[in-house]
């Protein structure tokens, strides 16, 4: 098992830990490392909480396309479209599993928060098939 060191985060938890080929992703929130903040939009904030996710990742030498299954928690579900509008541009399809979940409240008082399992190489696979239903 390896934890994957980024900076250091201030809470009891890794960012991610790889057991094999298995990268468990711990929750990431939208908050700009330079000050601190949420940023004032809900697409900045969006996007500074997909570019830590996908360093993350990246730091475990995957790409967003080995993830397997996301889970996204946000406090307004009227979000969803622009959360969406975001979240597309960093995969190719197919895209994981995922789960959109609405919360009362985040941490740091932040309207997303993103976790997640990459499979290293399934970008490589034709074996994941999305299922329509």
């Amino acid at each position: 098992m390896s934890n994957i060191e980024l900076a250091t985060p201030q809470y009891p938890f890794s960012p991610g830990l790889l057991l094999g080929d298995t990268l468990y992703v711990s929750g990431h929130l939208g908050i700009d490392l330079a000050t601190g903040k949420r940023p004032a939009d809900l697409e900045s904030e969006a996007r500074v909480m997909m570019d830590a996710f996908q360093r993350t990742i990246q730091a475990s030498h995957m790409l967003m396309d080995d993830l397997v299954s996301v889970t996204v928690y946000c406090t307004d579900l009227s979000a969803f479209a622009t959360f969406n509008s975001i979240y597309v541009q960093y995969f190719q399809p197919p895209y994981p599993a995922r789960a959109f979940i609405g919360a009362p409240r985040l941490l740091l008082d932040t309207h997303f928060e993103i976790q997640g399992i990459a499979v290293k190489d399934a970008h490589k696979t034709k074996a994941a098939t999305p299922i329509s239903g």
